[in-house]
């Protein structure tokens, strides 16, 4: 039997990978941006908890702009 692998979701926002950890969603791991060196990309696990706090961040943050 293949065990299948987590799925990964990358963030290349430093804010919003802050406030999904703040959130209580787990960083997996992070690694440099292949295109910038000197930014991260922070990987998580993609999950549902994940997913419903995206959508929660991005509508906050449409909030805030007008």
């Amino acid at each position: 039997m293949t065990e299948e692998k987590p799925r990964l979701k990358n963030i290349y926002r430093k804010s919003i990978a802050m406030d999904l950890i703040k959130m209580g969603n787990n960083l997996n791991h992070t690694m440099r941006n292949k295109h910038n060196s000197k930014y991260q990309v922070f990987v998580f696990h993609d999950n549902e908890k994940l997913i419903e706090d995206l959508l929660y961040i991005t509508r906050r943050n449409r909030m805030n702009k007008r």
